[in-house]
């Protein structure tokens, strides 16, 4: 499957290499300079990477939740209860080279895994407040093997076969002159993770300047719980139903919905992918204006595809719009297949149907 972190921007219009640089540049450079959390982003294309969930056992719930309200701000009774029943087997604190990673809480469904961490540096080290405007703290120092963040099978072997994105927060520091942080890993991925490791090489100061400097490394694993969202995602009778798109219709073969996100396929319209095939050459030519301009001033020539889709929002009773945002995008046997994430638990006891494109889909 051909994947990508940004499903509208980069999927819809494909770039020349040179020209899709520069536009994921500006793009990320935006999101930094809009992001309102104390956090950085991590994305991997086409290989594993990132995060272990497992979750709440037995103790209380109360003080388990008041920790995501954290992240998420105020939560409703009915999205405490998605987290509750969403919730795994929480792996053991690792000790490595004078560093503990110690679990506190997670949960997850369907390829989306929320894990709360207390990060706690050796002794001596203090873990300050970071400007985001010069550097966040991060769980992986770089792209090379050594160094990354990653999925692991339990022989040991590194899935390559996904693609997965995290976003790192780190919540609020009653102490910023000790030497631990509480962050909270956000993955979001193609496949299910269950049954996996997650292994995590240390801690990093991540620069603005995308320099990486290690602040403590060791090894430290997590299996993800096997049991965790279990169940909770449901299957709807698609089959046929269409929307509308700018080039035309295209049609739902299967979707799946779960508390914290989507996954669903389609297939486009012969006539609809003709149209979109025009539009682009149209865009490839220049007729539209567009061009990405380099570094030096000069324009260059885009090769743009356009691959038409359609949003998936659920409405709620009272009338409450959650779209679903990011996630991936990729083509197999002859299908699209995508996936996407809520920015937080829904509680689908309370979702009255669901939207694709301007379609009407009901939840039975």
């Amino acid at each position: 499957m051909d994947k990508s972190i940004y499903q509208s921007e980069l999927e819809k219009l494909r770039f020349t290499k040179s020209g899709k640089a520069l536009l994921t540049d500006a793009l990320m450079a935006q999101q930094t300079a809009q992001e309102p959390r104390r956090h950085g982003r991590w994305m991997k294309r086409g290989m594993a990477a990132a995060l272990a969930a497992a979750v709440l056992v037995g103790t209380a719930a109360a003080v388990t939740l008041s920790l995501w309200e954290n992240y998420f701000g105020p939560m409703g009774q009915g999205q405490q209860a998605v987290v509750k029943s969403l919730s795994g087997g929480l792996p053991a604190a690792v000790t490595s080279d004078g560093a503990t990673i110690t679990p506190l809480d997670a949960f997850g469904a369907e390829g989306v895994l929320y894990l709360m961490l207390e990060v706690k540096a050796p002794a001596g080290t203090v873990l300050p407040v970071l400007d985001e405007k010069e550097a966040v703290y991060w769980l992986s120092g770089g792209v090379a093997p050594e160094v990354r963040m990653r999925l692991e099978t339990a022989d040991g072997q590194e899935r390559e076969d996904m693609s997965c994105s995290a976003d790192i927060t780190c919540l609020e520091d009653d102490d910023p002159t000790d030497n631990k942080i509480t962050v909270v890993v956000n993955l979001s991925a193609d496949q299910d993770l269950d049954g996996l490791t997650l292994h995590i090489p240390g801690l990093w100061k991540w620069g603005t300047d995308n320099t990486f400097t290690p602040i403590f490394t060791g090894d430290f694993s997590f299996p993800i719980s096997e049991h965790m969202g279990k169940g909770s995602a449901m299957t709807l009778d698609v089959d046929g139903v269409t929307t509308e798109t700018p080039w035309g219709p295209i049609t739902l073969k299967t979707l799946e919905l779960s508390p914290l996100g989507v996954r669903w396929s389609y297939r486009i319209d012969e006539a609809t992918a003709r149209a979109a095939e025009q539009a682009a050459e149209e865009m490839s030519q220049g007729r539209s204006g567009m061009a990405v301009q380099s570094a030096d001033g000069s324009q260059m020539a885009m090769e743009v595809s356009i691959t038409p889709d359609a949003p998936v929002t659920v409405v709620l009773k009272d009338g409450t719009e959650v779209s679903a945002s990011g996630g991936f995008a990729g083509e197999e046997d002859g299908l699209q297949v995508c996936s996407s994430a809520f920015t937080a638990p829904v509680d689908l006891s309370q979702a009255d149907h669901l939207l694709w494109g301007d379609t009407e889909i009901p939840l039975n």
